[in-house]
Order: C-alpha cells, then structure tokens, then sequence
C-alpha cells in the first residue's frame, strides 16, 4: 500500500504470554504492520513496560493518529496491575484516546465483530469470553499456577510430566519421551539434560508452552500418548465455553476461536463433537482491537472493511490453520 500522512489511523495492540502484536490501519482498511515484540504479561514478565515502550516508540503511527485499543494480558485482573497498565498506556500516547481491555475481550470483539457469543482463546494460556449482548462473563484465565487448563503452556507442561515419568519408569510410553525430548534436547534424552533445557530459558513459561507445537506434530503422527494430551485438554477447554454459557442462560450461543493451541485439528475437531460448529472468527486478536478502535474512530467497519483488515492480518503467527483456510 500507498501510506499517506494526511490519512486518520487508529492502533491496534494484542498483547499475550509469548508475544505481542501491533498495527495500525485506516477508514479504507489499509493496514500497517504488524511488528512484534515478545510478551508483556505483567503476571510474570518484569520488563512488560520496557517491551511496550520499545514497541510503541520504534513503529509510530504513519500519520495522524486518531484512537488507540490496547489489548493487554491481565488487564481487570489486578487494580494495582492494572492502574500501572493505563498510566504507562496514557504516557506512551498522551494526546490520543485510548481504551485498555483485557487481550481475550479483544479477541471476542475480533471474532463476533462486536455481536454476541463465546470466544474461547487458548494461546499460552487459556479463558473464555462471552457475551450476550446484554452483560458478559469470563471464565478460566487463572494462570499457570493452578488453571490455563488446555493452553499451550498447560500441553506442553503436560507433556513434560509425561515424558518425565517415561525417562525413570514411571511411565510406560517410553516412545513418546524418545520422540518429544530427542529434537529438544539435540541427542538421548536424560534426566539431567531435560533439567539442564527447562532452567537455561530465561522465561520458561514461554519454552514449555512452544512445545505444544510439537505434542500437536506427534498427534498429527498417529502417536496416542500426545493425542491423548490434546484431546484431555479439548475437554478442560470445552468447559470454558459451557460454563459461559451456563452463566448467561444462553446455551446456544454460538462460540468461536483464537489462539495457537486451536490450530490443532485435534483440538478443534474434539471441541467441535463437545460444543458443536465454531463460528469462524470475523477478525483475528489484532484485528478485534483494531476493529474496536476503528468503531469507536467512527470509521465504518463493515463487512468488506473486515474482509481488507482480515487479509492484511492473515500472516500473523496467531491466526490459525482453519482462520487461514476459511478467510
């Protein structure tokens, strides 16, 4: 595209446990970007205001910059967290409106473009959003500690105690602790060598949550142990959605996706039997909070403007394999 200074822009921002997104687009749906940064969870990731700093101040706004919409990881979860979050927001973009929201509202707003339903977000961690048009509700989103059933970091962590287990006895499934731990660890797999692996990452949470990649490959493979993982954690992610609609007394609202652990056609298929068809996302995570600034710029996001911003976003790392084929 053509980038024109006199044009009006809006930002778009997702913020997540591994990384974070940022774009910025106009009325005719022309998008900029997306430039990336690592993740700015302020739950475990001490430098989150430096990497928002750094992000915001090496891709500025191509022109006049009219409305910003920041999805941020853990955003409404925290006052204290959260106030930080809106005062680094409004010192980073002093003269533009903003609005701060948690990453899985921007990502609900994406998939329904702004309409009723559940979304269900299963990236390093996992929480439903919903909607019924008239209040909303959010369910999972506990964190590592003791929820993000199903997320990338719950698969890959799983796998880990599984592969563990196989390497003393514990286990059975030797073969798939041979197939997860061999390419990990660049040659046999041994108890001090996986220990060595996990503590050498200066953000463990994010290495074990990358190995969901490769439970999924191992899956897609025929192996039953790491089928076996997906399909448990279908079902803990199948519950997110349920119990949002329980809570709305809406149980046949429809639900949808984001997130890399839903790429899986293990995942999605399981989920698919649980809560019946996905509705494809209108808009990926970055376009959910740019189509909220957009709305609130009062530019007109109408189908046509969605399917332009959807295009433009369709390499994003996030988007997943189904969101790909269906756009």
């Amino acid at each position: 595209m053509t980038e024109r200074a006199d044009q009006t822009w809006v930002l778009g921002l997702d913020g997540g446990g591994s990384k974070t997104a940022l774009a910025y687009v106009n009325a005719e749906g022309e998008v900029v970007g997306p430039f990336y940064a690592p993740g700015i969870n302020p739950f475990d990731r001490p430098d989150w205001q430096a990497v928002l700093t750094a992000l915001l101040s090496a891709h500025p706004a191509p022109g006049p910059l009219h409305r910003a919409a920041l999805g941020l990881p853990g955003y409404g979860e925290s006052p204290e967290i959260s106030a930080r979050q809106d005062a680094l927001s409004a010192e980073l973009l002093p003269s533009c409106p903003l609005s701060a929201m948690n990453d899985v509202e921007a990502a609900f707003i994406g998939a329904f473009a702004g309409g009723p339903g559940v979304l269900l977000l299963a990236g390093t961690g996992s929480m439903a959003w919903g909607s019924s048009g008239r209040r909303q509700v959010r369910t999972g989103g506990w964190g590592e500690g003791f929820g993000d059933e199903g997320s990338a970091y719950w698969t890959g962590r799983r796998a880990l105690s599984l592969a563990s287990q196989a390497l003393d006895g514990r286990h059975p499934d030797a073969d798939f602790a041979q197939a997860l731990l061999t390419p990990l660890l660049g040659g046999p797999p041994t108890p001090s060598g996986l220990l060595e692996w996990y503590y050498a990452h200066a953000h463990p949470r994010s290495a074990v949550a990358a190995l969901a990649r490769s439970v999924n490959e191992l899956a897609e493979a025929g192996q039953r142990s790491a089928h076996a993982i997906l399909s448990e954690g279908a079902e803990l992610l199948a519950r997110h959605v349920s119990a949002a609609r329980h809570q709305l007394g809406c149980p046949e609202l429809p639900w949808s996706y984001a997130g890399s652990v839903l790429g899986s056609r293990t995942v999605l298929g399981t989920l698919t039997t649980l809560l019946g068809s996905p509705q494809i996302p209108a808009l990926p995570p970055l376009g959910g909070a740019l189509f909220h600034a957009a709305a609130q710029a009062g530019f007109g996001t109408d189908p046509d403007w969605q399917r332009r911003v959807r295009t433009a976003l369709l390499h994003l790392p996030s988007t997943s394999p189904t969101l790909q084929e269906q756009a």
